[in-house]
């Protein structure tokens, strides 16, 4: 490779000059400069970017800038002298006049005073003292013309500072810019121009996040540190928007990991930054995704809660995290550890109310856990079954109504408990009642031997027959155990 030769433009450089010239043909003035702007960039020995800078600057004091640059660079320039020479006398301050006595021709004056004086003291000899108006003749002291001293590259600079803070305020960016590079050409090592550049590059940063142009702000903030590496606020702006970066990065390589990590950490030193609420919630969500396709319900669990704390208005976050709980559920299920199938269930039910497969399985486990208690009689057998779940725990024989008096067959509930029930009807004590059913005004139950009002027990010797006047009778035994047993709503089939 050879080495380019300082006059040789680049290729971007030249192409982004013959493109500006296009665009200020077309009267797009604004953004010619910009393009001449990154013409010297790429190549700051481009003469002819520098020029038409200087041909469409926005007012004197710039363009006299741009032509010095110029001529720094060709001091020959005749276009740019010419130019200058037009320019500069127009823009300094105005000149200051001095006394200050005239040194030609100082013979002929020597002589001139000697002849003068000779004329005065004739004239005083003859006519008295001098007539005031000859002082006139005298000739009077010549002025000479003192350039001004030449303002300094701050004063020179300080001159454009009312313009960029117009365009700051007014968030003209591409106009503050332009400036900020002015000023430091006008004055490259002056403080007050650098605080200013400074300013102008974060504000514009900042203006550039809330834009979500997150790489062109990055560019500022690193313009803003370069300018003070010390400044804090500065560095601030500058890491959160390198992790926001490298976080970005993360994501669109499927690195879910780093890009929690990054972004999150970005959170945490400026939490207002930007979109990393956002950002931190979809790298959550993905991870959790990836995790329900691999069916590893424990990760996709604590990714989707992640999510969900992060954006706990997404309804969608609840229903995917709903559907990792129920499926972690099922796995438990099926190891037979019931309660923890219990509660992912639960949990997964809260969140989706409406979640079938997660109904059905809930109501499996629970009828394992807990299951249901029942009352079959077989009318046929003269029989009483107790069962939970599928399990029977009692078997007993009894006694239903006689013929004509007959108990009714259906699906009952236990609707009422009474230790010790009285009928008005038949004057007997009845222990242990469970009201099952009503006949009218009457309610029917299982209970145990009845007692008449002497003391003696009914029936005592006929259980296993029909015997009673609609009730289910049992042993008092029997019927203490399943009075004990029975809770209000369990359900009663009597059957044939």
């Amino acid at each position: 490779h050879r080495f380019r030769d300082a006059e040789e433009p680049t290729a971007e450089a030249q192409a982004q000059l013959e493109a500006a010239k296009v665009l200020a043909r077309q009267g797009s003035l604004d953004e010619a400069r910009l393009l001449l702007h990154a013409s010297t960039q790429a190549d700051p020995g481009l003469v002819d970017a520098w020029l038409q800078l200087a041909w469409l600057a926005q007012d004197p004091e710039e363009r006299i800038v741009y032509l010095h640059q110029v001529l720094a660079l060709e001091p020959d320039h005749a276009q740019a002298k010419a130019e200058l020479a037009r320019l500069e006398p127009a823009v300094e301050p105005p000149l200051v006049v001095e006394k200050a006595p005239r040194r030609r021709g100082r013979l002929w004056f020597l002589i001139l005073l000697v002849v003068l004086a000779l004329l005065a003291l004739v004239a005083l000899l003859l006519w008295g003292p001098v007539d005031s108006s000859l002082a006139g003749l005298l000739p009077s002291p010549t002025p000479i013309i003192t350039p001004a001293p030449t303002p300094q590259p701050s004063e020179k600079a300080g001159r454009f500072a009312p313009q960029l803070q117009a365009a700051l305020d007014g968030q003209d960016w591409d106009r503050a810019m332009e400036l900020v590079v002015i000023m430091r050409n006008v004055d490259p090592s002056g403080e007050e121009v650098r605080q200013s550049a400074l300013a102008a590059h974060m504000r514009y940063g900042q203006a550039l996040v809330e834009q979500g142009e997150y790489d062109s702000a990055l560019a500022q903030f690193d313009q803003a540190v370069s300018l003070d590496p010390a400044h804090e606020d500065a560095q601030l702006w500058q890491q959160v928007s390198q992790l926001h970066l490298e976080g970005r990065q993360a994501l669109s390589a499927g690195d879910w990991p780093t890009a929690i990590q990054t972004l999150t950490q970005a959170h945490e030193l400026l939490p207002e930054y930007g979109d990393l609420i956002a950002r931190v919630t979809e790298a959550y969500r993905r991870q959790g995704l990836m995790a329900i396709r691999a069916e590893d319900w424990e990760s996709a669990i604590q990714s989707l809660t992640q999510a969900r704390e992060w954006a706990p208005d997404n309804t969608d976050f609840a229903a995917m995290l709903a559907t990792a709980y129920r499926q972690r559920g099922i796995s438990w299920q099926e190891l037979n550890k019931l309660q923890k199938a219990r509660t992912d269930l639960e949990t997964a039910l809260a969140l989706q109310p409406n979640d079938e497969k997660a109904k059905t399985h809930y109501d499996e486990v629970m009828y394992i856990l807990f299951p249901p208690k029942r009352i079959e009689i077989d009318i046929s057998s003269q029989r009483f079954y107790a069962y939970k779940g599928d399990t029977l725990v009692y078997n007993f024989p009894t006694s239903t109504g006689l013929r004509g008096r007959d108990t009714a067959v259906g699906h009952f509930k236990v609707q009422s408990k009474i230790p010790m029930a009285y009928s008005s009807i038949w004057r007997l004590n009845m222990p242990y009642w469970l009201g099952i059913y009503n006949v009218g005004r009457i309610e029917n139950g299982i209970h145990a031997l009845p007692i008449r009002p002497d003391g003696s027990v009914m029936w005592a010797g006929l259980l296993g027959q029909r015997a009673s006047y609609g009730c289910v009778i049992l042993s008092n035994y029997a019927a203490k155990l399943i009075y004990d047993w029975a809770e209000i709503g369990t359900p009663v089939d009597i059957h044939y």
